[in-house]
């Protein structure tokens, strides 16, 4: 007997989710309120509501994300995402870790004006959320870096274009879906924590062939893609996509969103009943492939500071946000910035950071230094190069703790009293369990939580993860629990004192990483 569909899985098959565009103009427009069920269905046009001063859910702000589809933003689009950000998002824009821009306080009053503001230079917000397709990850630099495998980009443009196209069929799945393609030479596009990743190498004969990896993923059911023991050809990427999102929407399950992810259906079936599904519905086998591609480290996989382009005459420049926030006002000057030197574009990391591409050698290092004064360096620190922080309680019902302007505190603190540290961290602030900001691959990770002060009063606090990591399936863990929990007035100190630690006993490590895996902290 087949278990009866949630509420949510109910509400979906009722009609298309994104036909919910129709009562967002309904409301704006000719003022016919949203129906209260229809609320969640916003998330397939990137929309969450915000929390109220009562900490619930209302539908008078909203957080809206924009899908870029290969990570990038030319000079209209960045002219007219910067618009928005002052003129509707009340200055408040966020770079995520999924290479997206979230903007907050939207109404949706003002959802046509953004709405043709976007299609008015070619981007969109469908399906940036919800239980389908999800935004795919890539190389912040494909198609401009000169040690880059391939140029992947028109996979990911291909791939989300058919989904696009047929968003009958694709758009209600059990839960998201999230993809990874990328031909980066440093594997930037996170393609261990993916549901379904094509990682391009060099074959024999320097054939370009991608891995394809399945069923990873992070929140609260962790785990590290499964290699799939085979090798996909360019040609073969679509198909194997759409393949793989078939197979999930069709066995994946409804009744528990708990256990509704790719992950779930893997560990279920086993790899390779999956792998075996795939090639069935494919009507070929895949190339074996048992050996797993060299793999960058994730502690090296970022692009700072100023590079020659593939483009002769060229350079694309690296800057570092402080914990993926920015201000309104400073987005529009990097639009101007760019506008300025009239470079091709700017795009997004998935470490909350960006890149200025298609900059003229003559001007690389004055555009560099003009962003760089605003705040945003291209020789960063290693704290402010790869800290990361979600959006936390300030606008997200999970939340437990404030994260996003305490997390951009935390960085110029640690700048401030550890001005010598210069080794590569990994450090992520999350107001939950759910971790958006990865704290569980990252080598110091504070998950928001509730802790006792000196007082005995309810305080916000951290439970306190150490040694995550990502190189591969071979290389990557997710971090272990500590046992520590530490109150957010002590996380600087928390993270100074691990550094003394490491500096008078480095417990017969090389890197502060691998200390951070073994030390025992006392509890």
């Amino acid at each position: 007997m087949a278990e009866e569909l949630s509420a949510v899985e109910q509400l979906k098959a009722s009609r298309n989710p994104l036909k919910v565009i129709e009562d967002i103009y309904k409301e704006a427009q000719e003022g016919i309120p949203l129906s209260a069920d229809y609320i969640g269905l916003l998330k397939w046009y990137g929309m969450y509501p915000h929390i109220n001063g009562e900490e619930t859910e209302d539908k008078k702000y909203f957080m809206k994300r924009i899908k870029l589809v290969d990570t990038k933003m030319n000079l209209e689009q960045l002219e007219v995402m910067a618009k928005i950000g002052q003129d509707y998002a009340q200055g408040l824009v966020d770079f995520t870790d999924r290479q997206n821009v979230q903007f907050h306080f939207i109404q949706i009053k003002d959802m046509p004006a953004i709405l043709d503001l976007l299609d008015s230079v070619g981007l969109t917000s469908r399906m940036a959320s919800g239980d389908g397709p999800r935004p795919i990850m890539t190389s912040a630099i494909g198609g401009v870096d000169p040690e880059e495998i391939i140029d992947a980009s028109y996979l990911v443009k291909e791939v989300d274009t058919y989904f696009d196209q047929n968003d009958d069929r694709f758009c209600n799945f059990p839960r998201k879906y999230k993809i990874g393609i990328s031909g980066c030479g440093r594997h930037s596009a996170a393609h261990e924590i993916q549901d379904v990743a094509f990682t391009a190498f060099n074959g024999e004969n320097d054939e370009v062939l991608f891995d394809l990896t399945l069923a990873g993923g992070l929140s609260k059911s962790k785990q590290i893609a499964y290699r799939a023991n085979r090798y996909v050809k360019p040609d073969q990427v679509t198909e194997v996509a759409v393949v793989c999102a078939e197979i999930f929407r069709d066995h994946g399950n409804r009744a528990n969103r708990n256990k509704a992810r790719v992950r779930h259906l893997v560990n279920e079936w086993g790899l390779e009943k999956f792998v075996a599904e795939i090639e069935t519905r494919l009507g070929y086998e895949l190339q074996e492939g048992l050996v797993e591609p060299k793999i960058t480290a994730f502690e090296n996989r970022n692009h700072f500071g100023i590079h020659p382009a593939k483009q002769e005459g060229e350079s694309f420049i690296g800057f570092a946000t402080n914990s993926g926030r920015v201000a309104g006002e400073d987005f529009k000057a990097m639009s101007d910035i760019c506008n300025k030197y009239n470079v091709a574009g700017l795009s997004l990391t998935a470490t909350q950071n960006f890149i200025v591409y298609g900059v003229k050698n003559e001007d690389a290092q004055a555009l560099a230094d003009e962003i760089d004064a605003l705040g945003y360096p291209y020789a960063p620190t290693p704290f402010r190069a790869r800290l990361q922080s979600c959006t936390g309680r300030e606008f997200c019902k999970f939340g437990i703790t404030e994260t996003k302007e305490y997390a951009k505190k935390v960085v110029l603190e640690l700048e401030e009293k550890n001005p010598n540290f210069i080794e590569n961290v990994t450090i992520a602030i999350s107001g939950c369990g759910n971790g958006c900001s990865h704290p569980q691959i990252s080598d110091i990770g504070f998950v928001g939580t509730k802790v006792r002060d000196a007082e005995g009063n309810r305080v916000e606090g951290y439970d306190v993860i150490l040694g995550g990591q990502l190189q591969g399936v071979e290389g990557s863990r997710i971090a272990h629990k500590s046992g520590v929990k530490v109150q957010a007035t002590e996380v600087v100190g928390f993270v100074g004192d691990l550094i003394a630690s490491y500096q008078a006993d480095n417990l017969g490590q090389t890197t502060f990483k691998d200390f951070l895996n073994v030390v025992e902290l006392k509890k």
